[in-house]
């Protein structure tokens, strides 16, 4: 690796660690002495926390920290007359800003890897301890449709994959063939396991003097594949958060049911999309910096950096609400804008090749 690439990579990740565990205690400071008085009395309990607000904290401070990072680290540089030197030396434009942008861009690609683990319940776990609950929760009172069958649960455990008192009512042509009780159940293999379970099976036609409903009695039955307790509770809870894995798994097996899907689509996107916005500013942000601070105002320059930075970063933030709310396309909200943004990054990429 060349040594200017050397340089500014060093340069940047240390200002990039800097800011990023200055905002990292900055929004744990503020959480916790905002929740103090809720907090749980147990000092263990406190800990966890305090981590899970930090692996909150994580996914509002990374993109930003990315981008100050470079508005940081190229002010110093333009201060000490370095960034103007290596221009003076005959390094290309775009060769300089290549170690940050392949910097910005694997962290993000990291951290969109790490949306596809529990990480992306961090937030739903924090709630549930701020509310004195487990992590082993339970949903009551569950109705929905799946593979022409209603389905009610009572109480089902997602994190657990158990359930209690389930009733699946089979449907063809609108009218009920049958009914399958069954008092637990348990999810293996990636199918549902009933326990104790009660058949009922209707005839095709009700008519008198014939055969009546059949009734069965089964101590296992096997059914519902692939529909997972995560995907359950997410449809029934309406503010529950996907990862990027319970995301993609729930739109397979939603996509023949006739529901509205946005809310998926939208944090599916957001998880996917979004945090591109950081690698593109850095990239977009560095062709506007001036070359020297002599005839600029470099503390007036880096504040209007940071507020471009942050406007963008909210009205994106917007969009995505606005998609998950169903007011617009979740296409439109979260993937065209970034689209957009790539385009104009690569614009300046190319004018300055």
């Amino acid at each position: 690796m060349k040594l200017f690439l050397r340089y500014t990579g060093w340069v940047y990740i240390k200002y990039f660690v800097i800011i990023f565990i200055a905002l990292e205690l900055f929004y744990v400071g503020i959480d916790t002495l905002t929740n103090l008085k809720d907090l749980p009395k147990s000092a263990n309990l406190q800990l966890i926390y305090v981590g899970l607000t930090a692996l909150t904290a994580i996914n509002y401070v990374l993109p930003l920290s990315l981008v100050f990072a470079l508005i940081v680290a190229k002010i110093n540089m333009i201060r000490n007359n370095e960034l103007v030197s290596f221009y003076s030396l005959g390094i290309p434009k775009n060769s300089l800003i290549l170690a940050p942008f392949s910097i910005a861009l694997l962290v993000t690609f990291c951290y969109i890897l790490l949306s596809a683990t529990p990480f992306a319940y961090a937030r739903d776990y924090q709630k549930n301890l701020m509310s004195f609950q487990s992590n082993s929760k339970s949903s009551n009172s569950i109705f929905l449709k799946y593979e022409d069958k209603f389905i009610y649960i009572q109480e089902l455990y997602p994190n657990l994959g158990l359930a209690n008192n389930i009733r699946i009512f089979n449907v063809q042509n609108h009218d009920i063939t049958g009914q399958i009780t069954a008092q637990k159940a348990k999810f293996e293999n990636n199918k549902w396991k009933l326990l104790d379970v009660n058949i009922i099976k209707l005839p095709a036609n009700l008519e008198l003097n014939t055969t009546g409903y059949i009734q069965s009695v089964e101590k296992e039955l096997t059914l519902l594949n692939g529909f997972k307790p995560k995907t359950i509770e997410n449809i029934y809870q309406t503010n529950s958060s996907y990862s990027i894995s319970d995301a993609l798994d729930s739109l397979k097996t939603l996509k023949n049911e006739g529901i509205n899907l946005g809310k998926i689509k939208s944090t599916l996107y957001s998880a996917t999309f979004f945090p591109l916005f950081a690698p593109l500013m850095v990239l977009i942000l560095y062709y506007y910096l001036p070359i020297t601070g002599r005839f600029f105002n470099l503390a007036l320059a880096s504040f209007i950096y940071v507020i471009v930075t942050l406007c963008i970063w909210g009205v994106l933030f917007v969009l995505i609400r606005f998609s998950s709310n169903g007011v617009i396309m979740p296409e439109i909200g979260i993937i065209a804008p970034i689209i957009l943004l790539g385009a104009f990054a690569f614009k300046k990429f190319y004018e300055n090749r």
